[in-house]
């Protein structure tokens, strides 16, 4: 059972790894959007409403943030299926090493009865 446990706190720990390397930080705020669309406008030889610009600038990126979190959640998704893949194969293995054990424990028995 010591290697079931293994798994577990190795699959515990990888997962707090991913769930904090996969946090999307959101650190726009309207001031800093609106900022950076001045500045790039200033910069731009050609004459342009902001408020536009401002607009187009924040539904790009709540656009963006969500396609981010949705391919989070199918990489989340797809982490968690092959980890239970894994802890079943490991499992198994352990079973049937178990068995095994069992097997060559009653083969020695046997063996040392007939001498």
């Amino acid at each position: 059972m010591r290697t079931s446990t293994i798994v577990l706190a190795s699959f515990v720990v990888i997962l707090g790894l991913f769930l904090f390397a996969t946090q999307v930080p959101i650190n726009l705020t309207p001031d800093k959007v609106a900022a950076a669309v001045s500045e790039a406008i200033s910069a731009s030889e050609v004459p342009v409403d902001e408020e536009i610009v401002e607009q187009a600038v924040i539904n790009s990126l709540t656009i963006l943030e969500k396609g981010q979190r949705t391919r989070l959640t199918y990489l989340f998704a797809a982490y968690i299926v092959i980890w239970l893949v894994f802890m079943l194969y490991v499992l198994r293995l352990e079973q049937q090493q178990q068995q095994l054990d069992q097997r060559l424990a009653q083969l020695e028995l046997i063996s040392n009865s007939e001498e």
